[in-house]
């Protein structure tokens, strides 16, 4: 065990007619992630699966950082491709806006062994007429066989090159799914109101949607239809189950199966910045930015269509959809007031230190630096609150602190003075004040506020015994008021009435 904070008692001597519960509600603040370390331009922050000390930052202007040792943090370059990144200000100092660079970065699940990894950024390449122009690159990678920390960019490969006619909704986020597929996100091409021509169809080029890629190439699955964007078709498979394989409709149009982009997982995005899996449930949650109205967040679901641009969020926008169109309806949206004008998409907090906020999904906005928590029961939202707002930090990016599940985003700030922020909770440890037995289950009520931890150990064994002797009774968290309830049946006879109870932090 790491650390133990204990309660013994004789259980009949404690108890009350009624828990006790603490009045205190959550509060949370930002603080420096890492006090002694600044990144330029901040666009993902991403780690390894399985793995709990150490913490990649991609630098707009095309860096990946990786931080070493989260205790006694260390930033070096894992690899620079910079040479190949086009961004649209040269000054990194001054850059805090603008939407190319490299934007995207996913470690392969078998990353431990095969060192693979896959990144998306904007860089020139030859189009059509042979001339450099501005492409957007999806691309696979490995580290050097002699050092995990150092990347190599001679190892690329390029799965994907897409002439792009507009500089910003580049989108770009990478993410594997629970499924162990690649999933990739794709803005409209850029311009304003979708004037490319780009947000409703499936038969085109790469804009408007979320990829699904097998880059294991499973047995079974679909060699994907040729496009000039694709560097080689033996790069990565088609899930045979995308929901577009085969078709021969769509909103209402025929089209010819061997020209539909088989890669679509779901359609009509503007510019999904910054998406993400629950851990738990495995929902894809996305931050949507909008026009010049509406900010939104959806799940989205294998086949969803965003709407746009028949609609900006849950508004109406340009043109009349075809009958029988059907699109997934936000989730939550807003206006531009008070500041805000991009949202950012989050994570779900799954940590353990602050347990009022599990479940919740945090996500902000960038010009007002608001970051909220959101819940739903699956029918409703049940909240959507701002925690605090960051003044002037303008958040960029969300991620979670691997050696804890804390919590993090990139605070923008002044370009290449940028930070990463950590949320913590300002509640303190609560002193329980009583309890009482209904039947096999333990009700406490706390006195100051939600517990900072949510893994506990209820004990009759002797303390010096091995801890795998020790039976854990929960590990659900407190509620927002301060409760906690032991739902695992507790035999009292056999325990003779004496418990310890401890908190492993």
């Amino acid at each position: 065990m790491r650390s133990v904070w204990m309660i013994f008692w004789v259980a009949a001597a404690l108890l009350c007619g009624a828990a006790c519960q603490a009045q205190q509600t959550w509060g949370y603040v930002p603080t420096n992630a890492f006090p002694s370390l600044l990144f330029s331009n901040p666009t993902c922050i991403a780690s390894p699966p399985g793995e709990t000390n150490r913490l990649f930052i991609l630098e707009k202007h095309g860096r990946i950082i990786v931080i070493t040792n989260l205790a006694a943090p260390t930033r070096t370059i894992f690899m620079d491709i910079s040479s190949r990144v086009s961004v649209d200000t040269a000054n990194e100092a001054s850059d805090s806006s603008g939407e190319e660079g490299l934007l995207g970065l996913a470690f392969h699940p078998g990353y431990a062994t095969n060192r693979i990894f896959y990144a998306f950024y904007t860089g020139q390449a030859t189009n059509g007429s042979g001339s450099l122009q501005l492409h957007d690159i999806l691309a696979r990678f490995q580290t050097t066989s002699t050092n995990a920390n150092v990347g190599d960019p001679n190892s690329e490969i390029r799965f994907i090159a897409q002439y792009d006619l507009a500089n910003n909704h580049n989108a770009g986020d990478l993410h594997f799914g629970p499924d162990g597929y690649l999933y990739v996100s794709l803005g409209d091409e850029g311009g304003a109101g979708d004037n490319f021509g780009n947000s409703q169809h499936i038969d085109q080029d790469f804009f408007s949607a979320i990829m699904r890629l097998d880059v294991d190439k499973r047995p079974g699955n679909l060699t994907p239809n040729p496009h000039v964007s694709i560097t080689s078709l033996t790069n990565y498979s088609i899930p045979v189950n995308n929901p577009w394989v085969g078709a021969t409709n769509f909103n209402g149009v025929t089209v010819n199966s061997n020209n539909v982009r088989t890669e679509f997982w779901a359609v009509g995005m503007r510019n999904p910045w910054r998406y993400s899996f629950d851990s738990d449930s495995g929902d894809l949650y996305l931050g949507h930015v909008g026009q010049d109205l509406i900010e939104w967040v959806d799940i989205v679901t294998n086949g969803a269509n965003c709407g746009w641009n028949y609609f900006e969020g849950d508004h109406t926008y340009a043109g009349t959809p075809p009958a029988g169109f059907t699109y997934t309806h936000p989730l939550v949206e807003y206006t531009h007031s008070a500041g805000r004008v991009c949202v950012i998409g989050g994570i779900v907090c799954r940590g353990t230190r602050w347990p009022a906020l599990n479940g919740s999904y945090l996500y902000a906005d960038y010009g007002s630096s608001e970051v909220w928590a959101l819940r739903h029961n699956g029918t409703n939202v049940t909240q959507n609150t701002v925690l605090f707002t960051d003044s002037g930090a303008h958040p960029a990016c969300f991620g979670t602190d691997p050696s804890n599940g804390d919590p993090l985003y990139a605070a923008i700030e002044s370009g290449n003075n940028s930070i990463i922020r950590r949320i913590v909770g300002t509640n303190a440890v609560p002193v329980f004040a009583s309890l009482r037995i209904t039947g096999t289950n333990i009700v406490f009520g706390g006195s100051n506020g939600p517990h900072s931890g949510n893994y506990f150990v209820l004990t009759t064994t002797n303390l010096a015994s091995p801890t795998t002797n020790w039976v854990r009774a929960a590990t659900n968290p407190f509620d927002g008021s301060g409760g906690f309830n032991f739902t695992n049946p507790i035999n009292q006879a056999a325990t003779n009435g004496l418990f310890y109870l401890l908190q492993l932090q």
